[in-house]
């Protein structure tokens, strides 16, 4: 039986042929490409992308997750042979021509309208990355930090965290008036939240936060069984551990930093960013990810011209985890980046109480 994902991959890949068709017939070498490959395309399917090969060219349309179709898609076109890549995407257009600017690799973004339409597009400007955080909210910090939590402060957003973990955040309520009441919720994502509340009231107490933090504190540590509270947002607590031994990326000092877009979702991997001075005194952006992420460099390069744009580049993530094909991507950034493989969150596991 087709799933919903393979039928919308083989619409996707009926409309890109009706895309490159189009593209194809403009370009100087159409021809000697009719004549050495046919007038066929066969398409591949890879992830949430479909793309045509074609000599030195590439195609690609995104079907889904298009924020973070660069990667994937520049990987598939390098595997392939090609030395240009064109994405066709609904979605996300400016902020993919943002990052595809950070790579000495000739990369177009198209923008596609309902009717099949499709128009290049130019990068958009780098997204803001810090809104400022009403002074309601920030009232909330000297609770928060009482509790034993770590202020975060990101896109507008005032929350806690205990080694990388959000335990709770303020939100605003949603009234008819001009005036926004801020709040402090408790929990670890929104329906932990909620939950919460039917617990124990809307109103945070410093007793029930401390509770809160200190049954997180004892989950996520190096060695601790698995357990849901040490399984979530663990690139974050990558970035926690080495904040605070700095020494194990060769830095001198580095600190948490907003990315350059907020995380939609809580229970995301999505990588994360801390800025600080490397032991050469040279500024330094740091990038922590778990897992293999065919876009992180990406998102790392994006993060730097955010946060600094001169600063030295690293991204930190277990020594598993880079792999040649991403590591060809770190390559072909204009300004070099560099690896650091860590692997304190392999450390064995304790033995049961």
């Amino acid at each position: 039986m087709m799933t919903n994902d393979s039928h919308a991959l083989r619409l996707a890949g009926l409309r890109l042929r009706t895309l490159v068709s189009k593209q194809i017939s403009k370009l100087d070498a159409a021809a000697e490409l009719a004549r050495d490959h046919g007038s066929e395309f066969d398409v591949a399917e890879f992830g949430s992308s479909v793309g045509i090969s074609r000599g030195s060219h590439a195609w690609v349309i995104l079907t889904s997750r298009h924020e973070f179709g660069l990667g994937p898609a520049m990987i598939w076109a390098l595997r392939n042979g090609a030395t240009s890549l064109n994405i066709f995407t609904e979605h996300n257009a400016g902020d993919l021509a943002r990052r595809a600017d950070f790579f000495n690799f000739k990369i177009d973004i198209y923008e596609i309208a309902s009717d099949l339409a499709v128009s290049p597009v130019l990068a958009l400007p780098s997204a803001v990355l810090m809104k400022e955080i009403s002074a309601a909210d920030e009232s909330f910090a000297d609770f928060i930090r009482s509790s034993g939590a770590e202020i975060t402060r990101e896109h507008g957003v005032l929350a806690g965290e205990v080694c990388g973990l959000e335990v709770c955040r303020v939100v605003h309520d949603d009234t008819d008036t001009a005036v926004v009441e801020s709040r402090l919720e408790i929990g670890v994502g929104t329906h932990d939240r909620e939950t919460f509340q039917l617990l124990h009231g809307r109103t945070a107490t410093i007793e029930s936060l401390r509770k809160v933090v200190d049954e997180v504190a004892s989950k996520r540590i190096v060695g601790a069984n698995p357990h849901p509270l040490n399984q979530l947002g663990r690139e974050r607590l990558l970035r926690h551990l080495i904040c605070a031994s700095p020494h194990l990326v060769d830095a001198d000092s580095l600190q948490t930093v907003a990315p350059p877009m907020p995380r939609a979702n809580l229970k995301d991997q999505v990588p994360c960013c801390a800025v600080g001075i490397s032991r050469n005194g040279q500024s330094l952006v740091a990038i922590f990810s778990i897992g293999i992420d065919p876009d992180v460099i990406s998102f790392g390069a994006d993060a730097r011209q955010a946060i600094d744009a001169k600063a030295e580049l690293i991204f930190v993530s277990p020594q598993r985890d880079i792999v040649p094909a991403i590591a060809q991507l770190a390559e072909l950034l204009f300004i070099p980046a560099r690896f650091v493989g860590c692997n304190l969150l392999d450390a064995p596991t304790r033995g049961r109480d």
